[in-house]
């Protein structure tokens, strides 16, 4: 009796489908990339349109370095979702680490600026909602930056083993998402305080910076949900090969 032949085709038709799921994703990468620059550049542009028309002190470092930070908070955060192969990976995980880092020193520069500029004014501290929730992601920020260094350099002391550091990823990357979602809202009560508003060119283009929002967040979404597909996708392609393997060793002790 002759001993049955795998069936060869599951698994390329599998990768072929991964593979036509793949080519989809990167020409939306594209759409999501530049849906993102123009949403960056669009809410920058509103910003700065409102500093160039006050005067130039202490608060005006405050939202320099907080737009800064925004820009490169949420870049940190979305070069991630495009990554599939281990050599993308490490390349989007070393980019993101750097952007990160130098996120978080914009907004401590930020911060400082503003706890200064309300010390010379004789202004309570943290009284406004912008301000409370600022005061949060600022907290926020820190516990998630000690996060991924934890497990990006400490892996066995903090956690035990890189592989349970690696387990809890998946934890520091919804977090993530979260926090760009609170820096966005208090970025949108920023631009909305009395200040900035009253300083606008004209008070009808604040709906600008809700377009701005739909430009980062539509496609971030959709880069978030392309991610999701990929991961499963991949899942998919080694789980096949994995039982075509042991299909095979099983037929070879027949």
């Amino acid at each position: 009796m002759t001993t049955p032949s795998v069936d060869e085709e599951t698994p390329l038709i599998q990768q072929h489908q991964y593979l036509q799921l793949q080519s989809q994703m990167n020409r939306k990468d594209v759409y999501a990339k530049w849906s993102i620059i123009a949403g960056l550049a669009l809410f920058v542009s509103l910003v700065v349109s409102v500093l160039v028309r006050i005067p130039f002190n202490v608060f005006t470092f405050h939202p320099l370095f907080m737009t800064t930070f925004i820009v490169l908070v949420t870049e940190g955060i979305s070069l991630l979702q495009p990554t599939a192969t281990e050599i993308e990976k490490k390349q989007g995980l070393r980019h993101h680490a750097i952007i990160q880092t130098t996120s978080y020193l914009s907004a401590i520069s930020g911060f400082s600026f503003i706890f200064y500029n309300k010390v010379i004014s004789g202004k309570h501290h943290f009284e406004s909602f912008h301000g409370k929730m600022g005061l949060f992601v600022f907290i926020y920020l820190f516990v998630q930056l000690i996060f991924g260094v934890s497990m990006a350099l400490l892996p066995k002391q903090i956690f035990g083993s890189v592989d349970k550091a690696k387990s809890t990823w998946k934890y520091h990357r919804v977090f993530g998402y979260i926090l760009l979602l609170l820096v966005w809202i208090t970025a949108q009560l920023g631009v909305r305080a009395d200040y900035m508003y009253n300083n606008l060119y004209s008070p009808h283009l604040v709906w600008l910076h809700w377009v701005s929002l739909v430009l980062v967040f539509d496609e971030w979404a959709f880069g978030v949900y392309q991610k999701f597909l990929q991961d499963k996708s991949v899942e998919s392609l080694l789980r096949l090969q994995r039982e075509r393997v042991a299909v095979v060793a099983t037929m070879k002790l027949e």
